[in-house]
């Protein structure tokens, strides 16, 4: 009888500790989103190029087929000329593609997801945070970075 109510016991803490461990896996959380901090793409060309204008974002936020259509228009990327070589962008297109996030809104403006609304609403971010930032797009002027690991 004393085996069964520690086995049963064991079990029960199992799936707790199963639980908590999956979590973060089955919701696609990051670390750095509890700490405030954002993650950054990891590749260091998509690192060198992207973050002359903005923090090169972590190639999760977007599905695959959002930061294609984004790669392949750079001659009018969000109203700047983002023009690449075609060496060059083709590597970073096929790192931001394999590397790509699943989020559940469809759509290539990463201000526009409703994780992201929800967190820079008007009633989080005040107009004085807003106008030292310059805009909503620069991340790290709130935020911490965080390099993921490879």
């Amino acid at each position: 009888m004393k085996m069964t109510k520690r086995l049963a016991a064991l079990s029960r803490l199992g799936l707790v500790a199963g639980a908590l461990y999956m979590t973060p896996v089955i919701l696609q959380l990051d670390p750095a989103s509890a700490s405030g901090a954002i993650s950054l793409a990891t590749d260091p060309l998509t690192l060198k190029e992207c973050s002359d204008c903005h923090p090169a974002y972590g190639p999760r936020f977007l599905r695959g087929y959002a930061w294609q259509k984004i790669m392949g228009n750079l001659g009018d990327h969000f109203g700047e000329d983002a023009s690449l070589d075609e060496d060059v962008r083709l590597k970073i297109e096929k790192y931001l593609i394999y590397n790509a996030g699943h989020p559940r809104k469809i759509g290539i403006r990463i201000s526009e997801k409703k994780w992201f609304k929800r967190e820079h609403g008007a009633k989080k971010i005040s107009a004085n945070a807003l106008a030292k930032a310059g805009s909503i797009s620069n991340c790290t002027a709130c935020h911490n970075v965080r390099v993921p690991k490879k």
